[in-house]
């Protein structure tokens, strides 16, 4: 065994005085070490020159590659995810854990504070994402084998399991009555183990995270003193190492067998509590004696090995066949041990103190035997049910084409919108690009007090927000769409306000009308009607309140309409509208009713009264037909072309085609549209936005974030809401054209969810009339289809784009769009699974016939 500490390895404080070190963590491919420290900064540090002397020496070999500044109190945990190592987790005691990736740009920044001449990293890293959800100082984590899961505990007494992929926030477990400092993974997922100051280390299901076993011996003697109590899974998933336990005053380091959940087996030697205990990534082939045989007999034996850290500052390494330690060491460090980490070839284990230093304990193959193989490994967790993902062989050349044409579909930076990736401008973005996103601090959080058990008082810190917190909704603009007219009724961005009508609720107490009208008028220019009918309806839309002077500019043609509509006190004098072009005036119209809205387009324009008339003129001020009378006064009112909407305070749509006139819509309600949101919410929903399209289909959007758009055909609302608030990240988005939010594609939720969420998007796109997003979202769809190796909706997919096998047959189009042209495109997105080549194969030789 040979041992290195270098002295440059550290997290300095004031004048150079040594912080402790609480985490450290090296990346999979042996390349760099993350340590974590006391200055709330995460550092990079270049694996090889502290392991190799003549690297260490060599002035052009750097040694500290990166300083990552983002927390703003101790940084207690360091994991890199598990494969390729392509992100860092990092947990604080501010509560919050970062997600970092290393940024490919090459600009070189300065650590925030230091001189930039001298602190310039060697690597750019930067913040992918920041997770909020704990209380208190995060102190482990943990990345499921695949990545498919962050687990992460605290001092607030929760776990908190975390999307890989997303980092949407998935499950809370707190059956936990004092700190969890420990958690891992089983390395075949079926469960995770925690352990806690509560004195017991539970095992928890995945399949539906219920305890599965929760164990207390022989922790309930032990102290509660330490910092940590980080606990690890052996590589053959037989037995979890865990810390901090004691056996008759002395303290261990127990092992739970996984069949019977039991600690029978314990790592005696140190003689403090135990910190960490960190299972070596491979498992060795050792001799052992045999026991009947002769004294020189051996047997090979897989054994995996284990190394655990203590406050009595020191390290052994214990092989699980045999019953006593392969190494030990007491003097390295002058403090307690308080983190260990493998490197990935299983020779090399590294180790953190709160002495403020990084040790490497490099051992060798006569030390430690020759390692097993991945395949034999693979074998022994077979037994508890793993299942490695086979990569299939190609079958022919059209497969080996098709991926050909996908990698070049990729180099040449084409995204799935068919955009180039770098400067998107519409459509469904690659989910990968979500770690391009650069962490903008632009909202914070409200500061919270809190007492502890012994009285004392603790502020939370302000969590600072970034731009792609949940906490900000966002859509994404798609596609030019049709275009709308600006509309009139909705132009406080407030929302029209609604007034519940209940039995015995018709009337207002003497004085409350004048203090709504009051209110309203100040916040959004509405008035709440009165209704004596006798069967009232159960909501009812505000009028917009009467102004002496209304200004309505028109667009009509090379020219601009100005309409001004005068309402004279004296009601009964008529209400005057004065129409002028370049100053001059046109025409003069005298309506009986004060003017409560105009809106125009460039076939004519609209005027309606507070007795519920609506009046319709020519560009020139002659009126059309007569008067219409309504039910009830006009709420909302829009125009679109030859189109006229109309939302009457009952909750009611009227439709009509003016150019031939004709209804397109009558007494529609949407009542049920503003009494309760999709996301179940009833109380203060308002009306936001409505439209209609110049095909004359109608869209309205409430204050809960719901979308909806009438089919004719079908006469019925659909509701064509991008996706819930707290899952639309990202930056600043749009409405497009058609009124239709689309979130952008790095949030779609799990990976099990996209598919679901590419096959609305396309839905919606195609009742929209929205030919460019229809084909975002089936771009964005083949290539989930091709993760997740669906062969059944890859095969339905792809007959309903082909049609007819008649290679003369047209298979008909997708608003205008060829579905074998569509067809093409996709296949090579498919072909990237193997799985699906035999499926995939087919198609492309149909093409090439």
């Amino acid at each position: 065994m040979i041992i290195s500490s270098p002295a440059w390895v550290t997290h300095p404080g004031e004048k150079g005085r040594k912080l402790p070190i609480y985490a450290c963590h090296v990346q999979p491919n042996g390349m760099r070490l993350a340590t974590g420290g006391q200055d709330a900064k995460v550092k990079l540090w270049n694996v090889k020159p502290i392991v190799d002397v003549d690297a260490e020496t060599d002035a052009s070999e750097p040694r500290l590659l990166s300083t990552l500044s983002l927390h703003s109190g101790a940084v207690l945990c360091v994991r890199f995810s598990c494969g390729n190592g392509r992100l860092l987790a990092s947990g604080s005691d501010d509560a919050k854990i970062v997600i970092w990736g290393e940024d490919g740009s090459g600009y070189k920044a300065a650590t925030f504070g230091q001189n930039s001449a001298n602190s310039a990293n060697v690597e750019q890293w930067r913040a992918v994402k920041v997770l909020f959800g704990h209380d208190s100082d995060v102190a482990d984590l943990a990345w499921s084998p695949n990545n498919e899961y962050l687990a992460s505990c605290g001092l607030d007494s929760r776990v908190y399991i975390w999307d890989g992929n997303t980092f949407e926030k998935l499950k809370k477990l707190d059956a936990f009555t004092s700190f969890v400092k420990g958690v891992t993974w089983d390395p075949v997922g079926k469960y995770l183990a925690t352990q806690s100051d509560d004195k017991t280390v539970k095992i928890w299901r995945t399949s539906d995270w219920v305890v599965e076993r929760e164990i207390t011996e022989p922790y309930n003697q032990a102290s509660s003193t330490t910092f940590f109590r980080r606990l690890s899974w052996s590589p053959d998933g037989s037995c979890i190492a865990t810390a901090n336990g004691e056996n008759g005053n002395m303290p261990v380091a127990p092992i739970i067998n996984r069949d019977t959940w039991a600690s029978d087996v314990s790592l005696v030697g140190h003689q403090a509590p135990i910190e960490v205990a960190c299972f070596n990534p491979i498992t060795f082939e050792i001799e052992l004696p045999e026991s009947d045989a002769g004294e020189d007999s051996t047997r090979k034996v897989a054994s995996s090995v284990c190394a655990i850290g203590g406050q009595d500052r020191g390290v052994s390494v214990w092989w699980t066949a045999r019953s006593f330690s392969a190494a030990s060491t007491m003097d390295v460090f002058q403090h307690s041990v308080l983190d260990l980490s493998w490197s990935s070839d299983g020779f090399t284990l590294f180790a953190c103190s709160y002495d403020g230093t990084v040790s490497a304990l490099t051992f060798s193959k006569v030390e430690f035997g020759v390692p097993v193989s991945a395949e034999e490994t693979e074998t022994a967790l077979s037994k508890y049910g793993f299942q490695k993902v086979k990569q299939a062989v190609p079958e022919s050349t059209t497969q080996l084409a098709l991926e050909d044409a996908f990698k070049a579909m990729e180099s040449n930076g084409v995204g799935l919108s068919g955009s180039p990736a770098k400067k998107p401008k519409s459509g469904v973005e690659n989910a990968a690009t979500a770690l391009a996103q650069q962490v903008n601090v632009i909202q914070m959080g409200k500061q919270r007090e809190s007492r502890t058990k012994d009285g004392k008082k603790r502020i939370q810190p302000v969590l600072i927000r970034s731009g792609n917190s949940p906490l900000k909704p966002a859509s994404l603009t798609v596609g030019a769409g049709v275009a709308l007219q600006q509309s009139i009724g909705l132009n406080n961005g407030v929302g029209i306000p609604t007034v519940s009508v209940g039995a015995g609720a018709t009337k207002r107490k003497a004085g409350e009308e004048g203090a709504s009208q009051e209110n309203a008028s100040k916040q959004a220019s509405y008035i709440l009607p009165t209704y004596t009918g006798v069967s009232p309806p159960t909501r009812l839309l505000a009028i917009p309140a009467v102004k002496p002077r209304l200004v309505v500019p028109i667009s009509t043609g090379s020219t601009v309409l100005n309409l001004e509509a005068v309402n004279l006190d004296n009601a009964r004098q008529d209400a005057k509208i004065h129409g002028s072009r370049n100053g001059e005036l046109s025409f003069t119209v005298s309506l009986p009713s004060y003017v409560i809205a105009i809106v125009g387009s460039s076939e004519f324009w609209v005027a309606a009264c507070l007795d519920a008339s609506v009046n319709i003129f020519s560009a020139a001020g002659r009126r059309i037909i007569p008067p219409m009378a309504l039910p009830s006064p006009v709420s909302f009112i829009s125009t679109n072309g030859e189109h006229l909407m109309v939302i009457l305070t009952h909750c009611c749509m009227y439709i009509w085609n003016i150019h031939k006139q004709s209804n397109l819509l009558t007494n529609e309600p949407i009542t049920p549209l503003i009494s309760k949101s999709s996301s179940g919410e009833t109380n203060s929903l308002k009306l936001l936005n409505a439209s209609i399209r110049s095909d004359g289909k109608p869209a309205i959007s409430t204050s809960a974030g719901d979308t909806f758009v009438f089919h004719y055909d079908m006469k019925v609302w659909m509701n064509v809401r991008g996706f819930d608030a707290d899952r639309r990240l990202g930056t600043d988005a749009g409405v497009n054209a058609a009124g239709f939010k689309m979130p952008v594609s790095e949030v779609l939720g799990k990976n099990s969810d996209l598919v679901d969420r590419a096959e609305l998007g396309m839905a919606c796109a195609s009742i929209l009339g929205l030919p460019a997003d229809y084909r975002n979202w089936l771009l964005l769809y083949a290539r989930k289809l091709s993760d997740e190796g669906v062969v059944s909706k890859v095969k339905e997919l792809c007959d309903d784009l082909m049609g007819s096998l008649d290679a003369k047959a047209s298979s008909g189009d997708v608003m205008g769009m060829a579905k074998r042209g569509l067809l093409k495109e996709i296949l090579p997105i498919l072909a990237s699974n193997r799985d699906l080549q035999r499926v995939v194969s087919s198609y492309h030789d149909f093409f090439n016939q």
